[in-house]
């Protein structure tokens, strides 16, 4: 039996930045199933220590799509799931346990940013990063834009919440990669 072991990526390479609720667990569950989903239990504690219960869709495509980014930049996870992504979602969709999370306290739009990003631009220093989300501030694109001018390439590529993450955008994040 040989084990494969996940690339390496340098500090330099690009980062590919994953949210899970409205990316990888969409936010119509009665569409859900219809589009490739499974449900999923999940009867834990929160990031934060609170306990909750719920059922989170995810789909089984999705797993390779996201190996397939991660032979070409460091995957993240990027979302209020926090360590949780890690520990909890890529074992269901078999990814590795180990990929990084950045902390979040909150995703959501604040004063035309989304919460999420200015700590993961400072997670991600200068690297090249596509962020996959399903929610950008209106304010996003011209930071985005600036990150850019000063030389670490940035993409934010909107994920439609009620169908998730399809084929289309990993291509789009994947031609991205390959022109950078």
């Amino acid at each position: 039996m040989t084990t494969t072991r996940p690339p390496a990526h340098p500090a330099s390479s690009p980062v590919v930045a994953i949210d899970v609720d409205g990316v990888l667990n969409p936010a119509d569950p009665g569409r859900a199933e219809t589009l490739g989903y499974r449900p999923h239990r999940y009867n834990g504690p929160t990031p934060d220590g609170r306990h909750v219960t719920g059922t989170v869709w995810l789909n089984p495509d999705h797993g390779p799509w996201l190996r397939e980014l991660a032979e070409h930049a460091q995957p993240v996870w990027c979302t209020s799931w926090n360590h949780l992504a890690a520990a909890w979602i890529a074992p269901r969709l078999g990814l590795p346990t180990t990929w990084p999370h950045v902390p979040v306290h909150a995703g959501g739009v604040h004063f035309g940013h989304q919460n999420k990003l200015s700590p993961l631009y400072a997670w991600g220093a200068r690297r090249p990063l596509a962020v996959l989300d399903d929610e950008f501030g209106g304010k996003d694109p011209t930071t985005a834009d600036q990150r850019t001018a000063d030389g670490a390439p940035t993409l934010l590529h909107p994920v439609d919440p009620y169908n998730g993450l399809h084929r289309a955008d990993i291509d789009t994040v994947l031609t991205w990669l390959r022109r950078l």
